[in-house]
């Protein structure tokens, strides 16, 4: 038995453990506007996009697909086992929601209010069989008719 290994390995234990994750959790989220009323334009979509990516970049969320139209937002996302989807959910729609009612302040006149999106959200879980399909879904879910032309 080698013991000059033995300070190596403690001093590398002795630093911050974190274990190794071999799995993700995927999960397919959808929110909406307050009172689904269609408020989001195509600059608050930008936005909206960039924000979630951000956030997601932020917080070491794995973002796959994010799709949005004018009453509603959908995000495609894994997590670690250690994470939680009700956090991840809070985190991305109150700094979005936050952020979009402060840069644009119409919002909140065609929003009658100080709250962007609807306290409920749905949850579906994605298995890794499903993620190119339900990643293909949303991407052609909410492009313009005249961009499904073009490719076509």
């Amino acid at each position: 038995m080698d013991h000059s290994l033995a300070p190596k390995v403690n001093e590398a234990l002795l630093g911050r453990w974190e274990p190794v994750y071999r799995s993700q959790l995927h999960y397919l989220v959808t929110w909406s506007t307050r009172g689904r009323r269609p408020v989001l334009k195509d600059r608050h979509l930008s936005m909206l996009g960039e924000m979630v990516a951000r956030l997601c970049d932020e917080r070491n969320i794995a973002l796959l697909e994010v799709a949005a139209a004018q009453d509603h937002v959908h995000v495609l996302f894994g997590l670690r086992p250690a994470q939680s989807v009700a956090s991840a959910v809070r985190e991305l729609k109150g700094r979005t929601g936050m952020a979009l009612l402060s840069r644009f302040p119409e919002l909140r006149v065609w929003l009658g209010g100080n709250l962007m999106w609807d306290e409920r959200y749905a949850v579906e879980t994605v298995s890794p069989a499903r993620l190119p399909k339900v990643q293909s879904r949303l991407r052609t879910l909410h492009v313009p008719p005249d961009q499904l032309a073009e490719a076509s």
